[in-house]
């Protein structure tokens, strides 16, 4: 184990070993380069080796199909309905989580300032920052034109097969040691979007809670990206690189934001991304760490990290329903006649786990306190219904008397 954060890199092509200080204060490590994410995968072992406890986002899955057994591994969906609860105190929370849209979907100054709006509303009536939610709280964006908000609603109704399958809390991902994999997601801006509101959450918990662990965020320019102009604030970029320690990487680096490649005062070049700079050659396979606090630049040997794989931690629905969402179901069928499975699930899931409302609908049904009922078809196809049966009727009295 290394002291202080000091980890161990590989051996320098001159000879002994080479060390990096991740654990000091204002650390800003950016790895560039076809082999940036095997550097970032050394920098997050070597970190747990150093007992810093290093929390790593892996955008592109590479990192967890090759070394996911050193780190408490999780599907990125698992963290997801945490990442959409405003954490205290909501109203900080909520301007970073309406950054957190606004560089996922690459939206402009304005169009962050509607956002942010929409999520200060939510914020005070203690709501969430789901699509479905926010798309409602824009309605009510106060000081835009309507055809403006009705673009900005047209960008947020886009957010199809964002759902979550667990409810794990984002204050376990601040402990550190954790690995979470966001390759898995139905599409690209489903992961960009959910890797941005897990970081706003996180800051969220470092800032009301204290304590940070070292964040690496694997494949960062599909974040980050470069604009001709600014489009918007970069809020949430830039509370993330005032994090104590942080690393990135790219195999782009003219595609990330410039502002990265400023703040980054360690960068590690692979040798392809060392040679289009001009600089003197170094063999092919070794790295380049070049320190800007110290001037210092040293081409070294990676050291080998054994691949090590796990499963990840499985995802569920809770082992059992509140008793609100037992009631939310109970009133939407008696409100709606013509409720389906499908308009509950869309219905409450701002609210709830997409999982938690299948596996209550499924328990009532069970329980004979919903009813199946065949509608109408016309010249369609067959579609059931529910309604509720006298036993819900009894249920759902008592639960709201």
């Amino acid at each position: 184990m290394s002291e202080s954060g000091r980890i161990w890199l590989g051996h320098e092509v001159g000879g002994g070993r080479a060390f990096l200080d991740l654990g000091v204060q204002g650390c800003r490590v950016l790895a560039l380069g076809s082999r940036s994410h095997e550097t970032l995968a050394l920098l997050a072992v070597a970190a747990k080796e150093s007992g810093l406890r290093p929390i790593v986002f892996d955008m592109n899955g590479g990192i967890s199909k090759g070394f996911s057994g050193y780190f408490d591994t999780f599907d990125y969906r698992s963290f997801l309905y945490d990442a959409l609860r405003l954490e205290a105190p909501e109203h900080w929370h909520s301007q970073l989580a309406a950054a957190a849209y606004a560089t996922a979907l690459d939206l402009t100054s304005l169009e962050e300032a509607a956002m942010n709006s929409a999520m200060q509303s939510l914020a005070a009536e203690g709501g969430m920052a789901s699509p479905p939610a926010v798309y409602d709280a824009l309605g009510g964006a106060c000081g835009f034109r309507a055809a403006f908000v009705e673009g900005v609603k047209g960008r947020i109704g886009s957010l199809k097969l964002f759902d979550a399958v667990d409810d794990l809390q984002a204050s376990r991902l601040a402990e550190g040691n954790a690995l979470v994999d966001f390759h898995g997601a139905p599409y690209p801006q489903a992961g960009e979007l959910a890797a941005c509101l897990l970081t706003a959450k996180l800051l969220a918990v470092f800032h009301s809670r204290g304590g940070e662990a070292p964040l690496l965020l694997a494949d960062a320019s599909r974040l980050f990206k470069w604009h001709p102009r600014p489009a918007h604030s970069g809020r949430l970029l830039s509370h993330l690189l005032g994090l104590r320690s942080i690393g990135m990487s790219s195999d782009q680096s003219q595609a990330i934001d410039p502002r990265i490649l400023e703040a980054s005062a360690v960068q590690i070049y692979s040798s392809d991304a060392w040679h289009r700079r001009g600089d003197d050659a170094v063999l092919s396979g070794t790295l380049v760490l070049e320190d800007a606090r110290s001037r210092l630049r040293k081409p070294f040997v990676p050291r080998r990290i054994d691949s090590k794989t796990c499963r990840l931690a499985p995802a569920k629905a809770a082992p059992s329903a509140s008793p609100r969402l037992t009631s939310m179901i109970l009133e939407a069928v008696d409100s709606f006649p013509l409720s389906t499975r499908e308009s509950l699930v869309q219905y409450l899931s701002p609210q709830f786990l997409q999982s938690d409302v299948d596996s209550e609908i499924a328990a009532l049904l069970s329980r004979d306190l919903l009813a199946t009922v065949l509608k109408d078809p016309g010249s369609g196809p067959m579609v059931f219904s529910y309604s509720l049966s006298d036993r819900g009727r009894k249920l759902l009295s008592e639960l709201t008397g």
